[in-house]
């Protein structure tokens, strides 16, 4: 299985601790991928290249996905989802805004605040306040998920 998992970049800048933890959680659902995209993405690329578990990296340089807004970035990871099984990003806020969105395009639920991979298939994610672990699986063909970064 190949998974795609979009990095958090801010002003061009790769946020190194957020990627490289959902990396750690991407790898056990397969050969990961990782998607650098805004108006300045060719060092974070270079910078995704070098945490241990990626395969590849895709780097997308344009002027409308600078701007931080989900319609673009959500429009272009909705266009490289063939062949991707899993689509992933760390939770961070502009993850949130994005992968619904993504979701919604691709007609599948999201599943967010992902805290443990039990396999392809099934995931666990806190409920009720953090009181609660709850075990979710998804019969989707495809999975979109953000992960909790502080427990990997």
């Amino acid at each position: 299985m190949a998974v795609l998992l979009l990095a958090e970049i801010t002003d061009g800048a790769l946020n190194m601790d957020a990627t490289s933890k959902a990396v750690t959680a991407a790898k056990q659902l397969g050969d990961v991928t990782v998607l650098c995209a805004g108006s300045q993405a060719a060092d974070a690329g270079a910078q995704a290249a070098s945490i241990d578990g990626v395969t590849k990296v895709l780097v997308a340089e344009d002027a409308s996905l600078g701007h931080r807004l989900a319609e673009p970035t959500a429009a272009l990871i909705v266009s490289l989802a063939d062949g991707y099984s899993h689509i992933v990003a760390p939770s961070t806020t502009d993850a949130k805004n994005i992968l619904p969105r993504v979701a919604a395009l691709l007609d599948v639920m999201v599943l967010s605040d992902v805290t443990a991979v039990v396999d392809a298939d099934t995931f666990e994610r806190p409920i009720y306040a953090g009181n609660a672990i709850q075990t979710v699986t998804s019969s989707d063909a495809t999975k979109v998920l953000t992960i909790r970064t502080s427990t990997f």
